[in-house]
């Protein structure tokens, strides 16, 4: 099994290209599972239900701790042992790094604990496509905006350089220009 993550911004097209992919793979013969985080599992679900609506008045360590409930449990039933050629995640660990570590400002020592106490497979590669944040902010069509959606343009702009530093400190972290 080949774990291939997508990361990046809002409105950088992750979920239009992680769809053109898979349906890539399934072309040439190979099995594919598509996954996306947090979600995945039931539990995962309630807990994204819980994370992006705007009625949660949560502390960004408990946003952050509940993004590795709902990663823990994807990690149990669909990564220990998987029959798919290819699965395919949008969003895993790194977006915990640069959404809650860099954009949240939480500690970044306390995200890596997490992630390896979680188990959390490296992946095989992780495509962060990048875009500046504003016309990210102009390609999002949908009018209501999530929690973290609305947490304003200084987070995302840190958000951006946390990802910008993961794709230069990671081997497994290919960054592509999605402005076009």
């Amino acid at each position: 099994m080949k774990l291939i993550t997508f990361e990046g911004i809002e409105g950088v097209g992750k979920s239009t290209q992680i769809t053109l992919v898979k349906a890539w793979l399934e072309d040439r013969g190979y099995s594919v599972k598509l996954l996306r985080e947090p979600g995945s599992t039931d539990f995962g679900e309630k807990i994204r239900e819980l994370l992006l609506s705007n009625n949660s008045d949560i502390s960004f360590e408990t946003e952050l701790l509940l993004m590795f409930a709902a990663r823990s449990e994807m990690i149990r039933l669909h990564l220990e042992k998987p029959s798919e050629d290819f699965i395919l995640c949008d969003r895993y660990y790194h977006a915990s790094i640069a959404y809650q570590g860099y954009g949240r400002e939480l500690s970044l020592d306390f995200i890596d604990s997490l992630v390896l106490g979680t188990k959390c497979p490296r992946p095989d590669l992780t495509i962060l496509y990048d875009l500046d944040v504003q016309t990210g902010f102009k390609r999002k069509t949908n009018d209501v905006k999530d929690r973290i959606e609305s947490s304003g343009l200084e987070f995302f702009e840190r958000v951006r350089s946390g990802y910008i530093t993961l794709s230069q400190s990671l081997p497994e972290v290919h960054l592509i220009n999605a402005d076009a």
